[in-house]
């Protein structure tokens, strides 16, 4: 054997010796990773996965049962009166005044269309004459034309007369057997017009504002190191170990660091939505949305029914919670009340 193979001989058998006494030195914190770590996650996805297909069933049925009952758009069969498709209108229904006149409001519609109302029972629906296809482009800023103009309506009709239930964008009454677009319209308005009177008493004097609440995680986990009295050991403890022991310490310190947060949040969440549950009159929790800005985290995605002499004192809490440190608040509105009708 040359003197070469010899000392590349000695120091494999060195390396492995390093390796046997770095493995038996972190072999506990491994385990104990993998059971801290790689479970939860296994779970997690578990419970991911079903929720998931839960939801997607709910909203199959739901969507099923939309179709069935014509909660998007009154749908009846057109007329068999022997007119061609095309002469066929129908109404284009921007929402329901808490009045009974029958006023002209103007070339204010989508596509300049004149928007006009018609009474019923003392209740008057807001339209305009349009085909009964619904409004379709590819053209991302047309839809936000048509989405503008719709919202623009429903603020000239409150003004004018006061409660208004919003519908959604392309809500289009069509025309039922035998019966025209508006006797379809006085049809549904007739069988509905219980749940329309409850909606209308709901919002009186009320507007929907918006109220997102972000956090910076960076931010956040400054604040845990320093006050976690059991994360800031190991973060010291990490400083002391070697670059093996080192990797699985930081991915310790990670964990310790995230399994806090989320309990910070989860508090967080907790004492700001009770805070402004004493301001509002009616709230929903919406699903939070990944922000614009990399550095931020929604915690809170909220819509507020608020009651005209109540939004101050809701801006005020508001602002008390965007002074907490990490934490940010975005409050829009006013809006209709869309989330609550």
């Amino acid at each position: 054997m040359s003197e070469n193979e010899k000392v590349r001989g000695i120091i494999l058998e060195i390396v492995r010796e390093e390796i046997d006494a770095l493995t038996r030195e972190v072999k506990e914190e491994i385990r104990a990773l993998v059971r801290a770590e790689l479970l939860p996650v296994l779970r997690s996805a578990v419970r991911e996965s079903i929720t998931e297909e839960l939801e997607n069933a709910a909203f199959r049925s739901e969507r099923t049962a939309k179709e069935e009952t014509g909660e998007k758009a009154v749908t009846v069969a057109a007329s068999d009166s022997g007119a061609a498709e095309s002469e066929i209108t129908g109404l284009y229904l921007y929402g329901i005044a808490d009045s009974n006149a029958q006023t002209e409001l103007g070339e204010i519609g989508i596509e300049g269309n004149a928007v006009y109302t018609i009474p019923y029972n003392g209740l008057s629906a807001i339209v305009h004459n349009c085909p009964l296809e619904p409004y379709n482009s590819n053209d991302e800023e047309v839809v936000k034309g048509w989405v503008k103009t719709h919202q623009n309506v429903l603020d000239v009709a409150e003004a004018k007369f006061g409660t208004t239930i919003p519908f959604s964008f392309d809500m289009i009454i069509k025309p039922g057997d035998n019966a025209n677009a508006e006797a379809a319209l006085k049809k549904w308005i007739s069988e509905e017009f219980d749940s329309l009177m409850q909606k209308q008493a709901k919002i009186r004097g009320k507007k929907e504002y918006g109220v997102q609440i972000y956090y910076i995680p960076s931010v956040m986990s400054d604040k845990i190191i320093e006050e976690n009295e059991a994360v800031r050991a190991i973060k010291e403890e990490l400083n002391t170990k070697g670059p093996g022991a080192a990797y699985m310490y930081r991915q310790k310190l990670e964990s310790a660091i995230k399994e806090e947060m989320e309990s910070r949040m989860d508090t967080h969440f907790k004492e700001f939505y009770a805070r402004i549950k004493k301001q509002v009159d009616d709230i929903k929790v919406e699903k939070t949305k990944r922000p614009d800005e990399k550095d931020m985290q929604m915690i809170m995605n909220l819509s507020c029914l608020v009651a005209e002499d109540k939004y101050k004192a809701l801006g005020a809490e508001l602002e008390q919670i965007d002074k907490t440190e990490a934490f940010s608040v975005r409050f829009t509105g006013p809006w209709p009340a869309y989330s609550f009708v």
